[in-house]
């Protein structure tokens, strides 16, 4: 069946992507951000924060930076989401280069959910009708933050948009709802 959400068929909605993929793709388009990634046995968050597509800090639980790397070879996860815009004003200590972190993430051969597959488009009606509803839910407003997170994405309105910027679009969003409306709207929204 077509799903007119991403202009294909169902079945491929749902993949598995390599976490080094993921964290080279941030690396190689300079994205400053946080992605997150939910770790399988204890709903805990892997954290990496990037700066222009480095990464300069990384926890998960009570771990931090190396030793927090270090454990990538004993964690299964789930799936992860990139949120734009994210800074911390702390600073990893003994962080490796983001290339040397790379090829740690391949040797584990470790691979996150991707709601869809690597170039797969949101249409513009999807787009507009989470932009609309998100308006009404918080009120003017709503215009500008979300002409914020569109310059920050590089996005144009009218065309498709990379899943990987819808879910950071998503994500952003939903964080400036009220905490009663998030998850209905995480429902209604998430791909």
């Amino acid at each position: 069946m077509q799903n007119p959400l991403f202009g294909q068929d169902e079945k491929h909605m749902a993949a598995r992507r390599a976490l080094a993929e993921v964290v080279a793709d941030i690396h190689r388009t300079k994205k400053t951000g946080l992605l997150s990634i939910v770790v399988k046995s204890t709903g805990n968050h892997f954290k990496m924060f990037f700066q222009e597509g480095e990464v300069y800090h990384v926890t998960c639980a009570d771990s931090r930076d190396l030793d927090c790397l270090a454990t990538v070879d004993r964690l299964e996860f789930s799936e992860c989401f990139f949120v734009p815009g994210v800074k911390l004003d702390v600073r990893g200590e003994n962080i490796p280069p983001t290339a040397a972190i790379i090829k740690h993430l391949e040797t584990a051969a470790k691979t996150v959910e991707s709601r869809s597959p690597p170039g797969v488009n949101i249409q513009p009606p999807v787009i507009t009708d989470v932009e609309e509803e998100f308006i009404e839910l918080i009120g003017p407003i709503g215009k500008m933050i979300v002409d914020n997170i569109f310059s920050e994405i590089s996005y144009s309105r009218g065309n498709p948009m990379p899943s990987d910027d819808y879910s950071c679009l998503l994500e952003s969003l939903i964080k400036e709802l009220p905490a009663k409306q998030q998850d209905v709207f995480r429902a209604k929204y998430k791909r």
